[in-house]
């Protein structure tokens, strides 16, 4: 996994030049009040991210591990309360 950066906006703001150029070799996350609110990442990455967020796997491409999860989920009660919704 890819080190994630952090600085806070101001600090951002006052060296953008500097987290840019830090934002082309690795993300950067831009934090407001000590939480992280933006990433700062290469346009070309962000456009590999979105097209995989399109993609669809057929069931015999998931490994055994994922067939697991989905097979033994558990709805929480919350959810099932919101079924009516979908009539």
């Amino acid at each position: 996994m890819t080190t994630l950066t952090s600085a806070s906006s101001s600090d951002v703001s006052k060296r953008f030049g500097y987290y840019y150029d830090e934002a082309m070799t690795h993300p950067v996350a831009v934090e407001r009040n000590g939480t992280a609110r933006i990433v700062m990442l290469p346009a070309a990455e962000y456009e590999r991210l979105a097209r995989l967020d399109q993609m669809a796997l057929l069931p015999e491409e998931l490994s055994q591990a994922d067939l697991s999860a989905l097979r033994d989920a558990v709805v929480p009660a919350s959810a099932r309360e919101l079924d009516h919704l979908l009539d």
